[in-house]
């Protein structure tokens, strides 16, 4: 375990206890949903600025499942992560992919006015950054999925992201936010591809539209064998 995230561990885990210490105490849940929990409400009407930060370190007190597999995740994904950055590139990594989700929960409040009320908690957005980052720097290290099945990073990015969005739909899922987890890879993708830079983002763009031209090419052109009189190559 690295550093960086063996301090997130530690600072999760530590909020979540303080949070069900509170939440003993009568209106302590309210307390933590409309002052530390993030919602469009809170953070224009009631200029709780600090809730793109604080909703990050909070977890669903009614149950251990939330906080566990965010840690699972956050320990998978975060460890080669911060190897691969050192402690302060993951730390910044990490802190603007989380801030970055909750601009887009945000957003969505505003595009959505029947959830501006909603207050969201968890650190999926920063985690769901995580992984894709991963995705794009260690697509084909294999890891052993449950210890025992073998699968490429890439593939089980694709697994984890793919059963979160499956749980964010279906009936039981009205609870999860899809803002949070797509606002956390759309940042997570321009940072770990560089496309925030103008230039290399042009470039990429470049690139792309060569690579289109060159496959039209290829589908015009035909080689024909040089021995035959009329060889050559021809468009």
């Amino acid at each position: 375990m690295t550093w960086a995230v063996k301090w997130l561990l530690i600072v999760n885990i530590g909020v979540f206890l303080l949070e069900l210490l509170i939440g003993r105490f009568e209106g302590g849940v309210d307390f933590i949903q409309d002052h530390l929990c993030i919602s469009f409400e809170g953070f224009f009407f009631r200029g709780q600025l600090w809730q793109p930060v604080t909703y990050m370190f909070l977890h669903d007190p009614y149950g251990i499942g939330h906080i566990l597999w965010n840690m699972l995740i956050l320990w998978m994904f975060g460890s080669p992560l911060e190897r691969f950055w050192g402690p302060k590139g993951f730390f910044k990594f990490y802190f603007i992919c989380g801030i970055g989700a909750g601009i887009v929960i945000l957003l969505t409040g505003l595009l959505i006015p029947a959830q501006q009320e909603i207050p969201t908690l968890g650190a999926s957005g920063a985690l769901f950054g995580l992984m894709v980052a991963f995705g794009f720097l260690y697509p084909n290290s294999l890891i052993y999925l449950f210890g025992i099945f073998p699968i490429k990073g890439k593939h089980l990015v694709m697994l984890f992201v793919g059963l979160s969005v499956v749980q964010a739909l279906t009936l039981g899922g009205t609870n999860v936010s899809l803002s949070a987890h797509f606002g956390g890879m759309f940042f997570g993708f321009f940072l770990v591809t560089g496309w925030w830079k103008p230039k290399k983002a042009w470039d990429r763009i470049k690139l792309w539209r060569m690579k289109r031209k060159y496959k039209k090419l290829s589908r015009k052109i035909r080689v024909i064998d040089r021995d035959d009189p009329g060889g050559g190559y021809y468009h």
